[in-house]
């Protein structure tokens, strides 16, 4: 097998006496969805804020690309190719869904921030970030602004920025939280064609989507990884229900 798109290997990290992530080890290989569960509390926003560079573990090491990046800020991870998407849509309220992929585009190359009436005639930027929008499926909504979108397309539109930036994987945090079930359907469905371009760890709470797109699952519990494997794997493992899945497993 390839050597890992991005390799976790004994993360550490303490807050006082608490240990919020315990020695923990994972991978994500390229063409999968590594979706990573587990309750409320058992340190999974804090995994990934380490990942993504927002926190500096106490001990263990982050690869990506075959590169050592755990003393490397966000931005630099991003700049290498690690996307993120938040718990909280990030997007721009005033802008439109064409000016908030546009405002991505800028920050992917680096570019020194410009009155938008100057950067909106620029026609291969523009017609890039259509690109991108028309990927999520927000084609017809171009013009609208972010804040008069509803909740699933501002979750698609925070994609569609994420795209923009190229990513080599994505870092996605609980991108169904607050969707209906045809939103989350509609998501589902994005997501997995999303792989081939891009790996994806994910971490959500919705076991129907959970279950429907990973092809490996890590159980993170108090702060240790209790399981990794396949959804099959992890359905029937008896200590992954008794500490979270219990007997509502989707089929």
């Amino acid at each position: 097998m390839a050597d890992p798109v991005l390799s976790v290997t004994g993360l550490t990290k303490r807050f006082g006496a608490i240990e919020a992530c315990s020695d923990v080890s994972l991978d994500l290989h390229a063409g999968e969805i590594h979706a990573l569960i587990g309750p409320n509390g058992a340190g999974k926003s804090t995994l990934i804020a380490q990942i993504a560079g927002g926190l500096r573990p106490d001990a263990g090491s982050i690869r990506f690309l075959g590169r050592d990046v755990t003393a490397l800020d966000t931005v630099a991870r991003a700049r290498l190719g690690l996307g993120r998407s938040f718990q909280v849509s990030a997007v721009v309220p005033d802008y439109s869904v064409v000016e908030n992929v546009m405002l991505a585009l800028h920050g992917r190359d680096r570019t020194a921030f410009r009155p938008f009436g100057h950067a909106f005639g620029k026609r291969a930027l523009t017609e890039e970030a259509r690109a991108h929008a028309a990927r999520t499926h927000l084609s017809d909504r171009l013009n609208v602004p972010a804040r008069s979108l509803a909740h699933g397309e501002r979750r698609r539109l925070e994609l569609a920025m994420a795209l923009a930036l190229r990513p080599r994987a994505f870092l996605l945090d609980e991108p169904m939280a607050g969707l209906g079930q045809e939103g989350a359907a509609e998501l589902t469905a994005l997501l997995s064609d999303l792989r081939d371009e891009a790996p994806i760890l994910l971490v959500e709470h919705d076991m129907d989507a959970v279950f429907a797109l990973a092809d490996r699952i890590s159980v993170l519990v108090y702060g240790r990884i209790l399981a990794t494997g396949t959804p099959d794997e992890i359905r029937a493992d008896p200590q992954v229900r008794a500490a979270y899945l219990g007997d509502e497993v989707p089929a």
